[in-house]
C-alpha cells in the first residue's frame, strides 16, 4: 500500500465568501462521517448527482475510512467558522492508478453556492498539490458540460479538456513545481 503523499498535513483555511461568510477547511476525520451524510442530505439531488454523476445520499462508512486514509490522498470538510458540526463543503484530492495524478472531486451544500467558496477550495486543493504532496504533476476533474459553475472554477485554474463521454468531460489542471 502506497505511503502518504503529504509532506506536512494541511493547514487550516478560512475564507470568506462574498455574503461576507466566514468558513474553515481542515482535513477529515472519521468522526465527521455522520456530519458528512447530513450535508448530502441537504444538498439538492441535482447537487449530488453534479458531483457524483449519481444520486448518491449518502457515503458508506466503508467509503468514508478510504476518503479519510492519507494512504489515499487528502479530503477536506469545511464548516462555518461559528458552527464547527456542521459540515457545508467536502474537498477530495485523491491518488489515481495513474502516477503522479490526483483527482479533485468538490460538493458544496446548495445553500453556500455561488459565494466562491468552491473556487476557493478549488484553488486550495491545487495549492495543496503544488506544495504538501511528493509526487503530483497533474490533476484531473470531470464534471457535466452543463456545470457552468465548476467549469468556471476549472477555467480560472487553467484546465484543459482532455476527453468526453457523452455529456461529461474530463479535465487535467498542470500542477507546477
Amino acid at each position: 500500500m502506497p505511503t502518504s503523499s503529504l509532506l506536512v498535513p494541511p493547514a487550516r483555511l478560512e475564507t470568506t465568501t462574498r455574503a461576507q461568510r466566514v468558513t474553515l477547511t481542515r482535513t477529515a476525520l472519521l468522526d465527521d462521517l455522520d456530519q458528512a451524510n447530513a450535508m448530502h442530505a441537504r444538498c439538492s439531488l441535482e447537487s449530488r448527482f453534479t458531483r457524483y454523476h449519481a444520486a448518491r445520499r449518502s457515503l458508506a462508512p466503508r467509503e468514508w475510512r478510504h476518503l479519510c486514509n492519507q494512504a489515499n490522498g487528502t479530503t477536506l470538510i469545511t464548516v462555518p467558522l461559528h458552527e464547527p458540526s456542521r459540515v457545508i463543503a467536502i474537498t477530495h484530492l485523491l491518488r489515481t492508478p495513474v502516477p503522479h495524478v490526483r483527482e479533485l472531486g468538490i460538493l458544496v451544500e446548495d445553500s453556500w453556492q455561488g459565494q466562491g467558496l468552491g473556487t476557493a477550495l478549488a484553488h486550495y486543493a491545487v495549492e495543496l498539490a503544488r506544495t504538501h504532496t511528493l509526487d503530483c504533476h497533474e490533476i484531473t476533474a470531470m464534471t457535466g458540460s452543463g456545470n457552468q459553475r465548476m467549469l468556471s472554477i476549472l477555467r480560472g485554474l487553467h484546465a484543459r479538456v482532455t476527453g468526453r463521454d457523452g455529456p461529461t468531460l474530463d479535465t487535467v489542471i498542470h500542477v507546477e513545481a
